[in-house]
């Protein structure tokens, strides 16, 4: 680490407090002389030799980096692996100030171990045997100055759905006018989320390739359906089905989302909660014959943070649904199986887009 800058020297040296903090007992852990291995014109920024109890040992060729977008993780994913060529190295580790759970997906399909200092880790060697897992923060402690910070609001929340309901390529100013923001704004979004690996776009700007279900696990990590929107909770003391019978006959506006709004050929089992968007709460409830209730829920009513959860939405046999995307992003953050329904219903978009996207 000779002759780097103040910043990675302090974060190797608190990253390998951490690590030894984490071994097991009889495990140690030394820092060898990297500048004895130049690998293919790349010198690594450190050598950890991490030894078990039995005197084996495993080399472990360090990355250190103060900050790494996921499209970052992405690239040094591809470049790394090949890098333990030229000596007998144990693997790869990337070391950082934090890491977004995108960008630690990203290193770990690639086979790369990684450690961050807000306390998130994995780290894996074959021989000798050793995991370290550990969890930290999901929310960077000490974001960049940027104008863009995070999918939170109406306009995002737009945009991200432009994405998500339309094939690309697809130019700016065609998905401002589709997600009704402006061209600025728009742009400053695309640039976010090329940094978040989850679309691709050419030297044109263009976006030309849209990573769905990482899209939709990003959006959701600043969108919840149930604090996004306004949400009351009744009974329906007649059952779901009497429930969604009776908002066939109301006149607002509403749509099913959630576990009722999986198509058919998705769904694995009955629902026993019913969640709709509706233009109010009160009169629908009225009118559908539900009780307000804290306890023995079965019917969640949300009014929406923006007309976008209308837009897009399918009508079959009387019943009205939100967009396919849209429920994905519900169900992502609901409870019980609802997670597990969505990253089937994901699976399924993925495999049927001519179905559903335009």
């Amino acid at each position: 680490m000779s002759n780097r800058p103040t910043p990675y020297n302090t974060l190797l040296r608190n990253a390998l407090k951490q690590l030894e903090s984490r071994l097991p007992n009889g495990w140690t852990l030394s820092q060898e002389n990297s500048s004895e291995y130049q690998l293919k014109e790349y010198t690594p920024d450190a050598l950890l030799k991490i030894c078990a109890p039995d005197r084996s040992c495993a080399t472990l060729l360090v990355e250190v980096k103060n900050r790494l977008t996921t499209k970052q993780a992405a690239d040094w994913g591809s470049r790394l692996p090949g890098r333990s060529d030229g000596i007998d190295a144990g693997g790869v580790l990337m070391i950082t100030r934090y890491l977004t759970p995108l960008a630690r997906e990203r290193l770990s399909q690639a086979g790369i171990s990684y450690m961050d200092l807000t306390g998130n880790a994995r780290i894996t060697v074959d021989r000798p045997a050793i995991l370290i897992e550990t969890k930290g923060l999901d929310k960077d402690p000490d974001p960049l100055p940027r104008s863009i910070k995070s999918l939170k609001g109406t306009k995002a929340a737009r945009i991200v759905r432009a994405l998500c309901d339309w094939k690309p390529p697809v130019g700016v100013r065609q998905i401002a006018r589709r997600a009704n923001t402006d061209p600025g704004y728009t742009s400053r979004i695309l640039g976010f989320l090329q940094d978040e690996d989850v679309l691709r776009r050419n030297s044109a700007g263009e976006v030309v390739e849209i990573r769905l279900k990482e899209l939709l696990l990003r959006w959701t990590q600043d969108y919840q359906a149930t604090e996004t929107n306004s949400v009351s909770t009744y009974v329906a003391p007649r059952g779901l089905e009497a429930f969604t019978a009776a908002l066939k006959d109301y006149e607002g506006q509403w749509a099913l989302t959630g576990s009722l709004a999986v198509p058919p050929s998705v769904s694995r089992a009955p629902s026993r909660l019913a969640t709709c968007y509706v233009d109010d709460s009160n009169r629908a409830a009225k009118r559908t014959d539900i009780r307000p209730t804290e306890s023995g829920t079965n019917v969640l009513l949300l009014e929406p943070f923006d007309s976008v959860v209308w837009q897009r939405g399918r009508t079959e046999q009387g019943l009205n649904y939100v967009a396919l995307s849209q429920c994905a992003a519900d169900l992502l953050t609901g409870t019980g199986r609802q997670p597990a329904e969505a990253e089937e219903l994901m699976k399924w978009m993925a495999d049927n887009e001519d179905v559903w996207r335009a």
